[in-house]
Formats: structure tokens, C-alpha cells, sequence
């Protein structure tokens, strides 16, 4: 078997490369100036950019995790603001302290207060799988918690409107990012036509779905502990509105291949190759509900696909793009049960 592009010395050093030209970086005297704006007394000395693959731009201090978003008409920390109104207090989720939308500060202004506890990546791999499971049932007592949250529409939460199903929302981001990957021509055409015409043709799948709040991006890397207690659950910039069923994305990413979630960082040595099988009983035991949809593998392929696009669209890498195309193209385009039972998500399924 051919080892994938994605194991390679090379592909981490591009998406290292990658991470450094699309993370935001604010001057430090901004990002304090900012805060105390808002009523808190923070130095620039003490403030610490948060490490990780971190997209969006995370500064820490000792008491506060500060998020900082420079792009007018975007507002990346809303959930948080959602489900710290909701929940915090209650379960282990970020506590926002103050939140500011362009108005007092230059930018979108997010103040949490910072939870207690380590990042759950940076001891993953030595925890026993008892401890492991005891975390991991506890992250997912709170996914169930989450998804009281409804809404009648479906999208980013962060954004205005919405989509009435599924179905128009994935539709709408995956027509956009095929807009992409043919403009700037990050695949084959003949390759990109056959993926389209499948994912439409399986795409009313999804209209009959409720939207929930979902977190969306659940793996170690979000997940702060206290030897066997979850301390806090954050980062909820990616957090959707979607059906249930589309936690699993994160969920059995974490559990199957957790390396993709460290990918370009010191830490992937430590997890590559790893996974966490020994979790998937624990994930059908909280999720009964998700898992007796008898269509629940073909809602996983079809949203896997999407996602696959838009990766391409965001084109982090050229080798990886190639990589990402043939895979789909070799197991994803499954028109029969027994077909789809070898696809990305049937394997995992599978053990």
C-alpha cells in the first residue's frame, strides 16, 4: 500500500508553512489596549499567542483567553458568546466575559475567562484508555447537552439567516467551493463533474433533518482536563447549525485518524499513526439516536464529500489536493450498501 501523502516530512512542513501565512497576528499592545477597553486589566507582557493550529487568532494570560477578529463583517465568536449564555456555570464550556463586535474596540472583541486545566493533546497518547474513556464519555455528556439547542435554520452560527434544510445549506457551500477548485483549477475536471453530479443526485437526503448546535471541530486539541475531569470544552468558532448526526464528522476523525487535527505541529509525531478505537463503543452508547438512522453512512459519505471540496477549495496543499480527489474518486463514489461499507466512513464504522 502506497503511505499516504499526508504522512510525509514534506506535507507537514507545508502545512507549517501553510499555518504561518493564514493566521491572523495582532500586535500584542493592540490586543491589551483592546481588552482593557473592555474593562480588564491585562499587560502586553503577560500575553501569550496561543500555540496549536490554531486558525483564528488566540491570545492567553494568566486569567483570560482573549480572541481577536480584524475582519469587518465577520463575526467568528458568536457561539461562544451562545453557548456561554447557556451553559456556562453548568456544564465545562468556555465562559465569555465580555464580547465586542467593532463597536468599542478596532475589531471583534472576545474576553473569556481561562478555564483550569491542560490541553487533553498534550497527554492523549499517555493517559490509560480508562482515563481516556472517562474523558471522552464526559465530552460527549455535553454534546448531548448542546444539542437541546434548536434553531429553524441551518448554517454557521455565526452568520445572519440561514438555510430551512440541511440539504440548501451544503448545497450553497459546496457550489461555492467547486466555484473554486474550477477557477483555479486544484483538480480535474472530469474528476470534479463526477463528484458533483453524485453529491446532487444524493443530496435530498438531508431534508428532513433539525438543526442543532453542533461544535463541530471536537478533538483533543479543544478539550482542557484535570487528570480524569473535564475542565472545559472550547474554541466553538466552526459551531453550526446542522442535524446531530454531523458532530460524528469531528468525533470520528478523533477516534479514527487523530493525527489530521495536529497536522504541520510539533505534536504530530506524537500522534501519527495513533487512534482510539477503543472510544467507538462509547460514542454509539451516547448517540443511540444517530446511530439507528438507517441512513446515517450514506448522511456521512455525502457530508464527508462536501467537506473533502471545500478542503481542496482551501488548497493548503497541491499533492494533498491530488490526494484528497483520488481517494474520493477510488471509494467514495458508493451506489450500493456494500460499496459504501468501504468508504472513508464505513471502515471507521466498521470496527
Amino acid at each position: 500500500m502506497t503511505a499516504a501523502y499526508t504522512d510525509s516530512d514534506k506535507y507537514q512542513q507545508e502545512i507549517a508553512e501553510q499555518y504561518k501565512k493564514r493566521v491572523s497576528v495582532f500586535p500584542r499592545a493592540d490586543v491589551a489596549a483592546a481588552v482593557q477597553t473592555l474593562g480588564f486589566s491585562v499587560a502586553e507582557a503577560d500575553l501569550t499567542e496561543a500555540r496549536v493550529g490554531n486558525v483564528n487568532a488566540t491570545y492567553l494570560s494568566r486569567d483570560l483567553a482573549i480572541k481577536i477578529n480584524g475582519e469587518k463583517g465577520k463575526r467568528s465568536y458568536v457561539a461562544n458568546v451562545l453557548v456561554s449564555e447557556h451553559f456556562a456555570g453548568t456544564l465545562p464550556v468556555v465562559e465569555v466575559l465580555a464580547h465586542d463586535l467593532f463597536e468599542k474596540t478596532p475589531y471583534e472583541t472576545l474576553v473569556m475567562r481561562r478555564a483550569p486545566g491542560t490541553l487533553l493533546l498534550d497527554d492523549m497518547t499517555s493517559l490509560s484508555e480508562d482515563a481516556q474513556k472517562e474523558l471522552f464519555g464526559q465530552v460527549l455528556a455535553v454534546v448531548q447537552k448542546l444539542s437541546t439547542l434548536t434553531f429553524d435554520s441551518f448554517g454557521e452560527i455565526g452568520a445572519k439567516g440561514g438555510e430551512k434544510t440541511y440539504a440548501e445549506y451544503l448545497r450553497r457551500k459546496f457550489a461555492a467551493h467547486l466555484a473554486t477548485v474550477r477557477t483555479e483549477k486544484l483538480a480535474d475536471e472530469k474528476d470534479i463533474a463526477a463528484i458533483e453530479a453524485y453529491v446532487l443526485r444524493h443530496l435530498d437526503i438531508f431534508e428532513n433533518e433539525t438543526a442543532v448546535f453542533v461544535h463541530d471541530d471536537l478533538h483533543m486539541g479543544n478539550i482542557l482536563h484535570e487528570g480524569n475531569r473535564v475542565t472545559a470544552i472550547i474554541d466553538f468558532d466552526s459551531a453550526l447549525k446542522a442535524p446531530k448526526m454531523r458532530e460524528l464528522m469531528s468525533l470520528l476523525g478523533f477516534i479514527a485518524n487523530p493525527q489530521q487535527f495536529v497536522e504541520g505541529t510539533p505534536e504530530f509525531g506524537m500522534y501519527k499513526g495513533k487512534n482510539f478505537y477503543h472510544l467507538l463503543p462509547l460514542l454509539r452508547n451516547a448517540l443511540p439516536d444517530v446511530f439507528a438512522d438507517a441512513a446515517l453512512l450514506r448522511k456521512l459519505n455525502i457530508d464527508g464529500m462536501c467537506e473533502g471540496v471545500h478542503w481542496v477549495a482551501g488548497n493548503w496543499s497541491a499533492e494533498w489536493n491530488k490526494e484528497m480527489v483520488r481517494n474520493i474518486m477510488e471509494r467514495e463514489l458508493a451506489e450500493t450498501d456494500e460499496a459504501l461499507q468501504k468508504s472513508y466512513f464505513g471502515a471507521i464504522l466498521a470496527h
